[in-house]
């Protein structure tokens, strides 16, 4: 089957001849003809040493966004673990990252569980999901307070809290949106579950019921770019990983199969 990776740094650079020859096949070549092929060369392994090319290339330049850029160096610090949905690439790891079981990696989910209390829960000594804990340990990392963003290592606890903010008027640092209305920037939440959007048309208290009971993921954006948004999220093939999703001409989520999009949480702050 062929899969289509858009975003993966998988470029593989043809490498010259060490002691280049100016006999081809028997012939000897003109002078010129050789520093012409040396130029075209030239240029060819300099686009090849570059991390950054036209279209939907993968970046090595951290995210300028504060959220962002937490959710990032661990992903960096991790292995780089990337997922690739969307079309036949659907769910394919293009790269696997540190397992939760393995250090370094399971004793930092011990920290990010200790972002909601819980120090003593970590990759080897706990099965509880811990992707809810890293969105709330980036947030703290990030310099939010628990009266900004609650520290609940679920995503049905901080999403629901975060709409009660929301509708009682007050200040909001976090705003909740339906998928098809907003186009998520760095530092965002773009989150997954199974009631879908349903909650934006209901009354708030059925809303805050069906946030909180079916969440099941969020993942912090740190790019949108080339037709596919970059996201963070822990506990995704048990790492740290970065997950590509694709998005229309707006920059909106497209539907993708097998994880329906409940919202996508704004930062404000």
């Amino acid at each position: 089957m062929k899969i289509d990776y858009p975003f993966v740094d998988t470029r593989v650079c043809w490498q010259p001849p060490v002691a280049p020859s100016s006999r081809v096949s028997g012939l000897r070549l003109p002078a010129f003809l050789l520093l012409a092929l040396f130029l075209v060369l030239a240029l060819f392994l300099t686009g090849c040493g570059s991390s950054t090319h036209h279209g939907g290339s993968y970046s090595e330049r951290p995210p300028s966004d504060r959220v962002a850029n937490t959710a990032w160096q661990e992903w960096t610090k991790f292995g780089r673990s990337t997922v690739v949905y969307g079309g036949q690439a659907n769910g394919y790891t293009n790269r696997t990252g540190v397992s939760e079981r393995s250090e370094p990696l399971a004793s930092r989910v011990g920290d990010y569980w200790g972002a909601c209390g819980k120090p003593e829960w970590n990759g080897r000594t706990s099965s509880k999901p811990w992707s809810g804990a890293f969105v709330a340990w980036v947030m703290t990392r990030s310099g939010y307070s628990a009266g900004d963003f609650p520290r609940n290592g679920r995503h049905g606890g901080y999403l629901a809290a975060l709409y009660d903010r929301q509708k009682s008027g007050g200040r909001a640092p976090f705003v909740l949106h339906a998928p098809n209305e907003y186009s998520p920037k760095q530092g965002d939440l773009v989150c997954t579950g199974s009631s879908g959007p349903t909650w934006r048309y209901a009354d708030p208290r059925t809303a805050h019921r069906r946030i909180d009971n079916t969440a099941n993921h969020c993942d912090v954006v740190t790019d949108v770019r080339g037709g596919f948004l970059h996201a963070v999220g822990g506990n995704v093939k048990n790492s740290v990983s970065m997950s590509l999703y694709p998005v229309d001409s707006r920059g909106r989520l497209k539907p993708v199969g097998g994880r329906p999009w409940l919202l996508v949480v704004e930062k404000r702050g």
